[in-house]
């Protein structure tokens, strides 16, 4: 029996982590599209906790701010992190997945910023209008975006990081994707950080270049957006609020104003 639904005969590559991938995975497949899994980083604890450690365990801090569900996880994970949501420190989520793992941990969520779940929509809350002589720590993985935690200091903040997690790249033979990907097997392509994007044209080599330009891509935020543009996608659908159903709000609402369907060949 044929599939049916907004996205049936569609072919959708999901490049999230493995142990982030399946919801939205689960939704593709019930709108009737195919979740073809190509999971590009691995999420792991940074080797050396103790410096993140250090930070979690001051009592002084006025917030403590929380970027993504992975950075509660792999936070939660350090059994030394004695002093979590306790005193007067305020814990804020950065998107709505992140509120859910504060809120599976025990943790009580603070401020989620609306309408679209990211950093900038943090900077335009009250709370951190003005924050001068304030201490803030930012959990994160390794690596991430400066702009947070510079605009906060700019804003008269203390700030410091402490780096939960670190993203590995897979290592996974790119030839069978490349060959189904040439042969009209993907239909859309999903990047849903700037670091997934960049190794995902790495992956592709020579033919990166022309599957960008003949394939649409759903990223989450203008920032990836733009990123996208610039390594040559054409048709970039931007996911906003970044959630599982923000994406496939965009997805959906683009095939629906006339998205290009193919009959993709039979995958690996």
């Amino acid at each position: 029996m044929a599939a049916t639904g907004p996205l049936a005969g569609r072919t959708l590559l999901v490049t999230r982590p493995a142990d982030q991938a399946e919801g939205l995975c689960a939704s593709i497949e019930a709108a009737g599209g195919r979740a073809w899994r190509w999971p590009l980083l691995e999420i792991v604890p940074v080797g050396d906790a103790a410096p993140a450690l250090a930070l979690l365990n001051r009592d002084d801090w006025d917030w403590l701010v929380f970027v993504s569900a992975n950075a509660v996880r792999c936070a939660a994970g350090l059994r030394a992190w004695t002093r979590r949501g306790s005193g007067s420190t305020r814990i804020a989520a950065v998107g709505a997945a992140t509120a859910q793992a504060l809120a599976e941990t025990g943790m009580r969520v603070d401020l989620i910023p609306k309408p679209q779940f990211n950093s900038e929509s943090l900077l335009a809350a009250p709370e951190f209008a003005q924050v001068l002589g304030k201490r803030i720590l930012i959990v994160r993985g390794a690596g991430g975006r400066e702009w947070l935690a510079r605009t906060l200091a700019e804003r008269g903040a203390e700030t410091a990081y402490a780096e939960v997690y670190q993203r590995c790249r897979s290592q996974a033979d790119p030839a069978c994707l490349v060959e189904a990907w040439n042969e009209g097997g993907v239909d859309m392509a999903l990047a849903t950080s700037g670091e997934a994007l960049a190794h995902l044209m790495d992956l592709l080599g020579e033919a990166g270049p022309a599957l960008a330009d003949q394939t649409p891509l759903a990223v989450i935020g203008g920032r990836i957006a733009q990123q996208a543009r610039e390594r040559g996608w054409r048709r970039v659908v931007v996911a906003e609020p970044a959630s599982d159903d923000g994406i496939m709000a965009a997805i959906i609402g683009f095939y629906r104003e006339g998205g290009i369907r193919r009959d993709p060949p039979g995958l690996p």
